[in-house]
């Protein structure tokens, strides 16, 4: 009797075991500690489903886990500035989906490939015409809608922005940003084509916005804006990054990264 009790113990012993130390079939981390990434909510590249973060960003940063072999990152999302000041004051081991500029450079050290890159368009109502030629001479006539925390670049459109068009209304974010341009607050809005298409469809208007197709021909792309990881120099990770940079390339050149790619966008997607 005794010797079945004590059988029925190491056998519940053992489960309990298995239970609370799974078999794990991942490689062995190179850094234990949990890394935090701050951000905020970019849909499509950082976006919440059913409580669930998703994305294409999001995908990436995955993916990085596995490639260095990280512990899984802590996305934290918030508010953009927010974002920036935990990665300026090491809150967070970095940000993603952040522009260059000058001012983030002092506190941060930035991959040199990026994780997303934007390309910007003007949008206007399909039913109003909008007359505008790539030199925005024009552009005194109308008024632009642009999102918050968006740079918009250093060249001829953050020009147009700050000083040709009768005035910039600024949005929190793209749906905000449609939403204005709906109620006729603003004649053209600024944004990234595939997030403006992901709000279009998200709020069922597809087929009430169109591109702005410049009058003198030229490409309709107004701004390339590459966003990338930051790392906060508060937090030394010089060498994680050298390991993260080399890992995002091999990645980029790998069929992993189409395959993700058609995920999100289907087949000829340019990111």
């Amino acid at each position: 009797m005794y010797k079945a009790a004590v059988f029925f113990l190491l056998i519940n012993w053992f489960a309990l075991d298995c239970l609370a130390n799974p078999v794990s079939t991942t490689p062995s981390v190179s850094y234990a500690n949990t890394l935090i990434a701050s951000t905020t909510l970019v849909p499509p590249y950082v976006y919440k489903e059913h409580g669930q973060l998703k994305g294409l960003a999001v995908d990436i940063i995955r993916e990085l886990e596995e490639r260095v072999r990280l512990a899984p990152i802590d996305i934290r999302i918030q508010p953009w500035k927010r974002a920036l000041r935990w990665a300026e004051d090491g809150t967070s081991d970095f940000v993603f989906m952040s522009g260059v500029d000058k001012a983030r450079e002092r506190w941060g050290d930035y991959m040199t490939t990026p994780i997303i890159v934007e390309r910007y368009r003007l949008y206007r109502l399909k039913s109003r015409a909008v007359e505008l030629a790539s030199n925005y001479q024009q552009a005194g006539r109308y008024r632009i809608g642009t999102e918050r925390g968006c740079l918009y670049g250093h060249g001829i459109l953050r020009e147009a922005i700050d000083q040709r068009f009768s005035s910039n209304t600024i949005s929190n974010d793209t749906e905000s940003n449609v939403k204005m341009l709906l109620q006729g607050r603003v004649d053209v809005i600024a944004g990234d084509a595939i997030r403006v298409a992901w709000a279009l469809k998200k709020m069922g208007v597809s087929e009430k916005v169109v591109a702005v197709n410049f009058s003198d021909g030229e490409d309709g792309t107004v701004l390339e804006w590459p966003t990338y990881i930051v790392f906060s120099k508060k937090r030394g990770h010089q060498r994680l990054k050298s390991k993260m940079e080399a890992a995002l390339k091999e990645f980029y050149s790998s069929a992993d990264y189409q395959r993700l790619l058609k995920h999100y966008y289907g087949e000829g997607a340019r990111l």
